[in-house]
């Protein structure tokens, strides 16, 4: 049994997209409730947790390649302990416990110590005394850590807050282990997120970003059946939000939304509220109906054509931002094709994309035939990528000559990076430190993914 840890520290490795940042930041509140400090690097703690991504392939092999250097570790610091929570577990369990109600990746994984899945871990006290009897936690009350939603978070930045409106997902896209992983989809209050965001606001926080996996669906599942009265829960939402406008929340933004739940109203916010910001990620997959049908995505081009037309009527200047897979199984040359002019027809300002790989549990995992040659996806991945430089080129120079107000996320000596209302990353000289501050830049110059500009 290992000796008891008088000071435990702990040092937290995160993969994935903003939803696990914020996941993030509730653990670090965990982990210090229970008498753990912040190692400054892995070498110096005594915990080492890792949240996972588990969307794309390459991010279970990069946790998968980390086990490697950590296996060694763990040959001279026998104290140490390994976690892993996120999106790749399905079952809170340690290595010691009964093999049936172990999960999988403690088999697959032999440096882990316990799993956790990122909604129990207001309950991680329980798995690390089964670990380590003899540690002694300080008293927490249950109802500050036992619901993942009441967790205060330990912020990153107090300017910029990422605040999660809801937790899994319904959709069940065929590609995507989410639902299976961190359940069926399930809503917090609007009272509930409008206090949370009132205390960011009041603590300084300028811009918020709410998030979710399919954002816009907020209220809509059936576990929320009756929670919300009258229609579209997610425009009451960010009506509710855009009065703290009067406290000092400057931006308001939401990622991600799916296409099928954008609705008139959604639209009309978005053009009209004070702190919405003209952009809006909205992801499509493929630009091929056959390809959209075997993802489970519901909705055609044709309906995603006919949105993004009422978008930019309602809002002429918004910058739009989308997701595609390549290679999805079945995806022919005609398929890809397809998606490449309906890239150039939509003119996306970004995109985010990559080859698809498949997840094991998955519907497509199970049922599907990844059956597009790796050399092909490589090919297509590439004939993409040369689209999109063209494309976002093309956008950001139209920005050059504009004043844009830039909230400044970094700072190195002068060189300032931040972001604009379009959520173009920008980078401007300044003599003074102003990170966290929104300062005009006069655009001088675009390359296809950075704007460059002076202090108005």
């Amino acid at each position: 049994m290992p000796k008891i840890i008088q000071k435990p520290r702990y040092f937290i490795e995160t993969y994935g997209c903003q939803m696990n940042y914020s996941d993030t930041e509730r653990l670090q509140t965990v982990l210090a409730g229970l008498g753990f400090e912040k190692a400054e690097s892995d070498t110096d703690a005594t915990l080492i947790m890792m949240n996972t991504c588990s969307v794309k392939q390459k991010a279970e092999d990069r946790v998968f390649g980390r086990m490697q250097k950590i296996k060694e570790y763990k040959k001279t610091r026998p104290d140490l302990l390994l976690g892993l929570t996120g999106c790749m577990v399905r079952n809170s369990s340690t290595k010691i416990a009964e093999k049936g109600s172990r999960d999988k990746l403690l088999g697959m994984m032999k440096p882990l110590d316990f799993v956790v899945r990122i909604e129990d871990i207001g309950h991680m006290k329980n798995l690390l005394t089964q670990l380590q009897p003899e540690m002694q936690f300080p008293e927490i009350a249950e109802a500050e850590l036992g619901d993942y939603f009441t967790i205060n978070p330990h912020l990153q930045s107090q300017k910029q807050v990422f605040v999660p409106i809801g937790t899994g997902c319904d959709k069940f896209c065929t590609y995507c282990i989410v639902p299976f992983t961190r359940g069926r989809e399930r809503s917090r209050t609007i009272e509930e997120i409008y206090e949370e965001s009132k205390r960011f606001v009041e603590n300084g926080a300028v811009e918020i970003t709410l998030i979710g996996q399919t954002v816009n669906s907020f209220g809509l599942a059936r576990s929320d059946a009756g929670k919300f009265e009258g229609a579209h829960p997610f425009t009451q939402l960010l009506k509710k939000l855009d009065t703290l406008h009067t406290l000092g929340l400057r931006r308001l933004r939401f990622t991600s939304p799916y296409a099928p739940d954008v609705t008139d109203e959604m639209i009309d916010a978005m053009a009209t509220l004070k702190t919405l910001m003209p952009y809006i990620h909205l992801p499509i997959q493929s630009g091929d109906n056959r390809t959209l049908k075997r993802m489970n995505r519901k909705y055609t081009v044709e309906y995603y054509r006919d949105l993004i037309k009422k978008i930019r009527t309602k809002i002429p200047d918004i910058a739009i931002s989308t997701d595609i897979i390549v290679g999805f199984c079945g995806e022919t040359d005609e398929e890809f094709e397809n998606t490449c002019t309906f890239y150039e027809e939509m003119q996306w300002d970004q995109c985010y994309f990559g080859q698809y790989s498949p997840r094991e549990g998955t519907t497509a995992g199970r049922f599907f035939k990844d059956d597009v040659p790796r050399e092909i996806k490589l090919q297509r991945w590439h004939r993409l990528n040369d689209i999109t430089k063209k494309v976002a080129k093309e956008k950001a120079k139209s920005f050059i000559g504009k004043k844009v107000e830039v909230l400044v996320e970094q700072q190195r000596g002068k060189i300032c990076i931040g972001r604009s209302e379009h959520s173009k990353s920008v980078n401007f000289l300044s003599g003074r430190r102003i990170i966290g501050e929104i300062v005009p830049v006069q655009i001088t110059g675009a390359k296809e993914w950075v704007l460059e500009g002076m202090m108005a």
